[in-house]
């Protein structure tokens, strides 16, 4: 009975052991198979890049401005007194704007005026020679002198002679003290008469010699400067005058009216003027810098016109970048441009960078962006490798490639949830 027992007990040990086993194969060949799941071979699927012919643009929109765009007044603040336009007026190069009225530079004329006449009077004085009768006025004064220091010369010596003798009778007592310093002083003045008369003399000889060398050529020189100085201050002066007469500079539209009658102009001026002759300044992103040349097409067209377009030229790129927004601009001249075109409207651009360019084309869901950078994911060996790429504009047809790819590349046409390296097998 004891053996028996023992029996069914072992049979039943070995049956949990088979047991364990077989739900430890079961569970390595799940954990198996789900390993091989994961890290098979993505499917996906590939385009070769397509050979296209295009044209390629830039989009943007332009405002409309004149090629000249100014404000037209005066070089001096003045009150406007008439005013001949109106906003929207269009005005040819000379026509009369406005009439400022400023009593300033009106009085300034007249003294300058004044100062001219001045100095023109002086010119001719110091211009002019002697007269005759200058001449002999001059002699007869010279005349005059010599004999009245030769009457000096005579009455100083009896001034002396007297003196001499009262000197000796002083000694001698036959006078008195008072007439001979009485004597004395007589003979110091007669003395100092002489001295008097003597350079008299001589300057009325200078003045003679003078008067016959007039003009002096340097006197008639800083006088004819002097007019000339004052000939030029009265033509700023008549300038600033003939300023108060506003006119237009160029052909063009009134835009705006700064000023009416009566109030003062400043320095924005009367009206703002734009000209006949209108661009468009359109702002590009500087990535489009090496794709712009000078002389190249533009199609222009508006939203309140559709239908309408028209072209233009690329006349003029910007020779600096806006560093703040990272833009060039660039300004386009319209040829033929229709007669709704106005300053300050905002148009559609689309600037014909390359009227046939040779490019492949992918999908759009190809490309990715990775910061400033464009890349695609192509299948090779079995695997995802990355490739950066140069795009240009998306088109309806997919998104053109300037380069990196080449047509026998096998182009992922949806890379997401790829990432480089991961093994792929392409659906055929």
């Amino acid at each position: 009975m004891a053996g028996t027992s023992q029996q069914p007990q072992a049979v039943k040990k070995n049956s949990r052991w088979f047991l364990w086993v077989r739900v430890i194969l079961l569970i390595a060949i799940i954990v198996i198979g789900a390993t091989w799941f994961v890290r098979r071979p993505k499917l996906v699927s590939v385009v070769n890049p397509k050979e296209v012919s295009l044209t390629e643009t830039i989009a943007s929109s332009a405002r409309v401005g004149g090629v000249l765009e100014t404000g037209v007044g005066s070089q001096f603040t003045g009150t406007v007194e008439r005013l001949f336009v109106r906003e929207g007026d269009r005005v040819k190069a000379g026509q009369p704007i406005a009439v400022l009225r400023n009593a300033v530079t009106q009085q300034q004329q007249v003294q300058a005026q004044k100062a001219v006449d001045t100095a023109r009077s002086e010119l001719a004085q110091t211009s002019k020679g002697p007269t005759a009768a200058e001449i002999a006025e001059a002699e007869n004064s010279i005349a005059e002198a010599r004999a009245q220091a030769a009457q000096a010369k005579s009455d100083l010596g009896q001034a002396q002679r007297d003196y001499a003798r009262s000197q000796q009778m002083i000694k001698d007592g036959t006078i008195s003290r008072a007439d001979f310093e009485a004597s004395q002083t007589k003979a110091s003045t007669a003395k100092a008469l002489v001295k008097s008369s003597e350079a008299t003399v001589r300057t009325r000889e200078a003045r003679l010699q003078i008067l016959k060398e007039t003009p002096r050529p340097e006197d008639v020189q800083v006088a004819r400067n002097r007019l000339n100085e004052a000939q030029q201050a009265f033509s700023v002066a008549k300038e600033q005058v003939r300023d108060a007469n506003v006119t237009a500079p160029f052909n063009g539209v009134v835009t705006k009216i700064n000023a009416e009658v009566g109030q003062t102009v400043g320095s924005a001026g009367v009206v703002d003027l734009v000209s006949d002759d209108l661009e468009l300044r359109v702002d590009l992103d500087e990535n489009n810098l090496a794709d712009l040349a000078l002389g190249q097409s533009a199609i222009i067209s508006s939203n309140a016109f559709s239908g309408n377009t028209f072209k233009g030229r690329l006349s003029e790129i910007g020779a600096s970048v806006n560093q703040e927004r990272g833009t060039i601009q660039v300004k386009i001249t319209p040829e033929d441009p229709p007669d709704w075109l106005r300053p300050g409207q905002t148009v559609n651009v689309n600037l014909i960078t390359n009227e046939q360019a040779d490019r492949l084309m992918v999908p759009s869901t190809a490309v990715m962006r990775q910061g400033e950078r464009s890349v695609v994911l192509v299948a090779e060996n079995g695997h995802a490798l990355e490739k950066i790429v140069l795009t240009r504009p998306v088109t309806s047809e997919g998104i053109p490639i300037a380069g990196g790819l080449s047509t026998t590349d096998e182009v992922i046409a949806n890379p997401s949830g790829l990432s480089p390296g991961q093994a792929v097998r392409v659906r055929k």
